[in-house]
């Protein structure tokens, strides 16, 4: 698909701006500060309806502002004009697509495929798990929209779980809440294990010749049970009263998909503990790659790709690599303080940006 314009009111540091795109995509080269990243989080945003960087709507709006809009104007792969406008007003989000209005945001993950890569993205080996969870459930939304609505369900149920620990309760009311959690549980273990067989599978094809260094990855699902959940709910809720003294003690739900985590391995370690930055650094690109494929496989949608300063710590060969890949295949937005990506990139063309709002 391709992204025809986009138009921002108070976003970021934008007051207001409108910014006719090329099909092939664009190179953002301009001053850090400028707005590059905050061009690339709502073309981002169009896509994914939240922040990239998992900010909270309220520090999208330019400061002093009571609102903020993203409208992206796009051509999908069969040639026809989608509309797509989220705005934000004092604590509501509306979302409307060819101008009307939708309630689930997993309809705007059916029409538009974006994927955000930046030099921070290396967290995703290294940092919190919680970064890694929301990583991976916004990658398997992207393929199976469902989900979202599907986790949002099970995350509910852990809130419900959670008060409950947090007071005195009839043995009745947890077990109801019990059974909703270990069906939920399933299902959310069954798409997350379904998307790593999936990379697992990728990571054997053409992604890892970006370098040798990274040629033999790998990823496993971490629970604190034994990495796979019982397979059925009987199963779940006997794991479940395993764990029902310590979760009354602290008061918390503390076995699940909202604290499970995902280890990236290398020739079978950790890459987190024994991998240089370097290797770090390209694994998260070619997990976006992959990405990008899965999606453009499994959805039929070409989806849009938005790398935002990923070269500064690439030599010359791994960038050809990466460029290899990519191949033409996607509109392609790149965000840089370095005037010698045209030469790297002479088929985009320069994107200007206006001059930063006061």
């Amino acid at each position: 698909m391709i992204l025809k314009q986009i138009a921002l009111l108070n976003f970021r540091n934008y007051t207001e701006a409108s910014f006719s795109l090329h099909p092939a995509g664009n190179l953002i080269i301009a001053p850090n500060g400028s707005g590059k990243t905050n061009l690339l989080e709502a073309m981002a945003y169009c896509g994914l309806g939240k922040s990239v960087h998992f900010h909270r709507d309220a520090e999208l709006q330019r400061v002093g502002a009571e609102a903020f809009a993203v409208k992206g104007d796009f051509k999908d792969d069969s040639g026809l004009d989608l509309k797509l406008q989220i705005s934000w007003q004092q604590g509501r989000k509306l979302l409307k697509i060819n101008a009307l209005p939708v309630r689930q945001l997993s309809r705007v993950y059916e029409c538009v495929k974006v994927i955000y890569s930046a030099p921070e993205d290396v967290n995703l080996v290294g940092g919190n798990p919680r970064f890694r969870r929301q990583y991976f459930d916004l990658a398997i939304a992207q393929i199976f929209p469902a989900y979202i609505s599907l986790l949002r369900e099970y995350l509910h149920v852990v809130e419900q779980r959670n008060t409950l620990l947090k007071r005195i309760y009839q043995p009745s009311e947890m077990r109801s809440w019990d059974r909703k959690f270990a069906d939920l549980l399933l299902e959310v273990a069954a798409y997350r294990h379904k998307y790593l067989k999936l990379l697992n599978d990728a990571f054997r094809g053409p992604y890892t010749q970006i370098s040798p260094s990274v040629q033999e990855l790998g990823l496993r699902y971490c629970t604190q049970h034994h990495d796979q959940y019982p397979p059925d709910q009987a199963g779940v809720l006997n794991l479940l009263a395993g764990w029902a003294e310590r979760e009354k003690r602290y008061q918390r739900t503390l076995i699940g998909a909202h604290l499970d985590d995902y280890s990236f391995l290398l020739a079978g370690h950790n890459l987190k503990t024994y991998g240089s930055q370097g290797q770090k650094r390209i694994t998260v690109i070619v997990i976006k790659l992959i990405q990008a494929a899965l999606i453009e496989n499994l959805t039929g949608i070409r989806p849009i790709l938005l790398l935002d300063d990923v070269f500064a710590e690439l030599d010359d060969l791994h960038t050809q690599r990466i460029r290899k890949l990519i191949d033409n295949r996607f509109q392609l937005f790149i965000a840089s303080p370095r005037d010698s990506l045209s030469q790297e990139w002479p088929d985009l063309e320069r994107l200007e940006l206006p001059e930063p709002a006061a």
